[in-house]
Parts: C-alpha cells; sequence; structure tokens
C-alpha cells in the first residue's frame, strides 16, 4: 500500500481491510483513532461530533454504524451500558438480520473504494461475534486495535459524566476486552497503552503497522506534524498513578486483567491460560448475580435501549437541524430551551 497521501482504490483481488478500535468507552479510543485519520485512514464521512469538556474534538464514531449498533443492542433488550453476559450464541437470532443489511448498505456506501478503513464504536465490543460475521460475508480481514487505558482511569471519568460507582464501572471495563479479546483470537492485533501513546504517538504507530502488518495511506513521518497538533496532553483526563489495590471481586478481576493487557502492550505474547482463567472469573461473578437484579437490569435495558433510538432519530431529524438556530437565540436571551 503507497505512502502517497491520495485516496486510494482497492484493484481487482486486493485484499480490503478493517481497523477495529478495541476499548471500553473513556479509555482513548477517540484520540487513538482521530490519530489515524490524520494517517489518512478512511472513517466514514458522517461522524458524531464531540462535546465541549467531554470529548471536544470528537469522538471519531460513523453515526450510521453506532445507531444500528444501539439498535441491535434493544433488539436484544441491552444497552450500551448493560453490565450483563450475552446469552449463548446469541449473534444467530433471526431479529438481527434488518441491522446486517443496514450495516452493509453503510459499509459499501462509505467504504467501498477503501483497502483499509476503520471502525471505531466501543459497542462493537461487546456485538463482536456478529460485526466478524458481516466482515466474513463481504470478505473483509479486521484487523483489532486494542487501545488500553486504566479501569481506575476509565472509571473517573465514567464517574463524572454519568455518575456509575466503581464497580459498575470496573464490570463494564472488564467485559468489553475480555468479549473482544475472546472473539477476536485467530486475527491480526496489537495492543497499545494509551498513556504510552500520546507520549510517543510516531512509535507507538509504526509498531501499529510492524505487528499488524500493513501501510498506512499516509506514512507515520509525512503525518507528524498533523499527530503533533492532534495528539495534545489535555486529551488526557484522568490518570490513575498511585491506584490502591481493591480485592473485592470485580475490582480485582478488572485490575488482573489490565496487568494482562498492559504487557501485551510491551509487545509481549497475550498469555491465553490467564485469559481463560480470568473469562472463568466473569462467568463466576455473573453466576452470583440474584436473579431479581438480572431481571431488573435487562427491562432497564430494554427501556434506555428504546430511549436511546429516540434520542439518535431526534438528533438526525431535520427539524432537530433546522431549530438549533432557534435554541441558540433562545439560549442567549434567556430563555428555557
Amino acid at each position: 500500500m503507497p505512502h502517497n497521501g491520495q485516496e486510494l482504490h482497492p484493484t481487482p483481488g486486493e485484499k480490503k481491510r478493517v481497523l477495529v478500535i478495541v476499548g471500553m468507552h473513556r479509555s482513548g479510543t477517540s484520540a487513538s483513532t482521530g490519530a489515524l485519520r490524520c494517517l489518512g485512514v478512511n472513517l466514514g464521512e458522517k461522524l458524531y461530533q464531540g462535546h465541549q469538556g467531554i470529548n471536544d474534538k470528537g469522538y471519531f464514531e460513523h453515526a450510521g454504524i453506532a445507531d444500528t449498533n444501539d439498535e441491535v443492542l434493544a433488539t436484544l433488550g441491552s444497552s450500551w451500558d448493560d453490565p450483563l453476559l450475552r446469552p449463548h450464541e446469541w449473534w444467530k437470532r433471526d431479529d438481527l438480520a434488518l441491522y446486517v443489511h443496514k450495516v452493509k448498505k453503510l459499509i459499501r456506501q462509505d467504504f467501498a473504494h477503501s483497502p483499509l478503513w476503520a471502525v471505531k464504536d466501543p459497542r462493537v465490543c461487546r456485538l463482536l461475534p456478529w460485526w466478524l460475521k458481516i466482515f466474513a460475508s463481504l470478505e473483509i480481514t479486521p484487523h483489532f486495535i486494542f487501545v488500553v487505558r486504566s479501569p481506575a482511569a476509565v472509571h473517573r471519568s465514567l464517574e463524572k459524566r454519568d455518575g456509575f460507582p466503581r464497580e459498575k464501572s470496573f464490570l463494564l471495563w472488564a467485559l468489553h476486552y475480555l468479549e473482544a479479546e475472546r472473539h477476536s483470537r485467530g486475527h491480526a492485533r496489537t495492543f497499545l497503552d494509551f498513556d504510552r501513546f500520546l507520549e510517543e504517538p510516531v512509535e507507538s504507530l509504526r509498531r501499529v503497522e510492524r505487528e499488524l502488518d500493513l501501510a498506512f495511506p499516509i506514512s507515520v513521518d509525512q503525518a507528524k506534524s498533523g499527530l503533533d497538533a492532534f495528539l495534545s496532553r489535555d486529551l488526557r483526563h484522568h490518570t490513575a498513578e498511585q491506584e490502591l489495590q481493591d480485592t473485592r471481586p470485580i475490582p480485582e478481576l478488572a485490575q488482573d486483567l489490565h496487568g494482562e493487557l498492559v504487557s501485551a502492550t510491551m509487545e509481549r505474547p497475550l498469555n491465553i491460560p490467564v485469559m481463560d482463567e480470568l473469562w472463568t472469573r466473569m462467568e463466576m461473578i455473573q453466576q452470583g448475580f440474584p436473579e431479581v437484579l438480572v431481571s431488573h437490569i435487562r427491562s432497564s435495558g430494554v427501556i434506555r435501549g428504546d430511549l436511546q433510538i429516540t434520542l439518535n432519530r431526534i438528533f438526525r431529524s431535520w427539524s432537530w437541524v433546522l431549530g438549533k438556530p432557534v435554541r441558540w437565540g433562545e439560549r442567549q436571551f434567556g430563555r428555557d430551551v
């Protein structure tokens, strides 16, 4: 793949590849994916805009793909912050066929002429078997970039944004990485420590190229000035220095998992037997949840999933877009929106 900075078009027989960005919400996946765009990786045209004080520079999530993932989760009776494991072979459900068609249409529409593109949405971590079926049907080879940030730092961000308690943040963090790791085995993978990535972006991205055996459309050297301008220190809102060890089952599981993933960011092979043992610990934790709690979470997930879909549709509607100047004027003159 040439380093010429021009739009690339697959030649007949050329392998189509997608970079799948793996990471929990608030784990640095937005900054990492924004860096990929500096390197010419296609993310699609309609991306979610950032929010002031949260993701000022953008989420770099394809709006159509993220919305469809929300719809899939709602169909499963779930939502983005569902802390439960999925039922066995959930991805084979017939009622997901509609969303398979929608995703395939989006991919053909936005990425048909891209031999290398990327999808970033933390929901993919928990929907990965379903996505792998779609990639296989379109003859697209996935390559995985795991962006690793400590569960404690992620919790502080989720606590500020969503008011999540510590154990919920840690449980969600572990679920995202455990499920993504388990289902991505056998595919090309690389692991990035987010804090080190911000300190050494050029070296980190060169390692991505090397470990995934690919070349970015724009070389890392060519993109260096753009990367330096984009990857500023203010992208790191929370750190986890001097984090105290927590021996409760959920935080301890997340901390042990973080240790294994950090080892992989140092170019050491991931210890699969240890990962299997961590997965078993997650299953045991889930089996200990009271049935009444599980039932409540599932019913709440349906309600929250449907609400998220409704909000997505409102924000994408023409009436919402056309009403922005009116709402801005009302705010300026002190009226309620």
